[in-house]
């Protein structure tokens, strides 16, 4: 869905263009881009994961902001996908929701014949560990001993490796004792002219926040222009 929308936006979308620091402030922001390069505006959203976002040099954002923006955490964790002709599971009288035993944590349909699983942070070094050429049958041997033979037909899969991808460092928001404290009221709220939005800046990550909090997001900055 993004890279959909993100072709409507053409030239304007930068690729690969990592952000080192950002200097906020009324009037003009300045970013600086890795090889030098510095744009300027008049604001500055960022919809920057929690991991990549510490990473990035602030000035003009206070240390009390900064501290609830560092202190988030996202789970080191992987997605996989199979994409099925129709969901056979439930020929078995079986919903295709299950907690698992081996590397896959858990497994749900994610739309009509999709079966989507988590690889949980404490099996995903089991997962890295995998010769890339195997791991979707390895995968897919875990589906199969819940759902069956036919788990090893899709007619496509998909892996998504989440906690060591460079631009996300991780999956879904991780909350730990303490966290929802330490990260506090400042927690998903905006400075004009320095803005956040993403999944991690709504209660517990997934799209549904990320579509959230950037439909907020955008009213602000509508709002103060």
């Amino acid at each position: 869905m993004a890279l959909r929308m993100a072709t409507e936006l053409g030239r304007r979308i930068r690729l690969e263009a990592a952000v080192e620091e950002v200097a906020v402030r009324p009037g003009g922001c300045r970013v600086r881009l890795a090889g030098g390069e510095s744009l300027t505006a008049d604001a500055v959203v960022s919809a920057l994961p929690v991991g990549p976002l510490r990473s990035v040099a602030f000035t003009g954002v206070s240390e009390a902001r900064l501290a609830s923006l560092h202190r988030q955490r996202q789970a080191v964790a992987a997605k996989f996908a199979a994409a099925y002709d129709k969901p056979f599971w439930r020929s078995l009288d079986l919903n295709g929701l299950s907690e698992c035993e081996g590397v896959l944590g858990s497994t749900w349909p994610q739309s009509e014949g999709i079966l989507s699983a988590l690889i949980p942070p404490e099996r995903y070094g089991v997962l890295l560990g995998m010769p890339a050429p195997v791991r979707d049958h390895e995968l897919l041997s875990d589906v199969a001993r819940l759902y069956g033979a036919q788990a090893f037909q899709p007619f496509t899969s998909y892996l998504r490796l989440w906690g060591t991808d460079p631009w996300t460092q991780g999956y879904v928001t991780q909350w730990n004792p303490g966290d929802v404290m330490a990260v506090g009221p400042l927690h998903g709220t905006q400075k004009p002219p320095f803005y956040v939005c993403g999944s991690d800046q709504w209660v517990a990550g997934y799209m549904e926040g990320a579509v959230r909090t950037g439909r907020d997001t955008a009213r602000e900055v509508l709002r103060h222009g």
